[in-house]
């Protein structure tokens, strides 16, 4: 299961779990949650502009996995392409600048002086991630699956980055 969706269900059953009376809408609130979340709630993930930069087949390179398609993630401003056997994702998300936070004191944290602004790989849940921030916007891509690498993270950013005009 996505790391996304686990985190969304925790949350809920969380929510749901302290309530000592079963209510009949806690189920209709829980998805409102997870869409909320993913970012359903805002666009399709066919209209996500990070969804529409890669199709599974192409990314599947960076993983070694078969991947799903495209689904809406971090409250819309990402997408992500869980492996069809929940062993891994790929992740690309686009923020503002100001919420680019490099975990500098992460345990393998490198500096990436070749990649935007404040560029970065760091080993993150069994996988790898990257960031810079790139003009107006700030990119982040992560990879968990059997080829995952710090390398493969900062090759997809640098994709990434391409794609998106930068």
């Amino acid at each position: 299961m996505n790391r996304l969706l686990i985190a969304a269900l925790v949350a809920c059953s969380a929510l749901a779990a302290g309530c000592n009376e079963p209510r009949a809408d806690a189920a209709d609130e829980a998805r409102k949650t997870a869409a909320t979340l993913t970012g359903d709630d805002k666009m399709a993930a066919a209209d996500n502009p990070q969804c529409k930069l890669f199709d599974a087949t192409e990314l599947q390179a960076y993983v070694g996995e078969s991947l799903e398609a495209g689904t809406n993630a971090v409250m819309g401003t990402g997408c992500q392409w869980p492996a069809t056997d929940d062993s891994g994702d790929v992740m690309v998300i686009v923020i503002p600048p100001d919420y680019h936070t490099p975990p500098t004191l992460a345990d393998g944290y490198r500096e990436l002086a070749d990649v935007g602004t404040k560029g970065y790989v760091v080993p993150e849940m069994g996988g790898w991630a990257a960031g810079a921030i790139v003009g107006a916007d700030a990119v982040k891509v992560s990879v968990a699956g059997e080829k995952a690498s710090a390398d493969m993270a900062v090759a997809l950013l640098k994709e990434a980055i391409k794609r998106r005009g930068g």
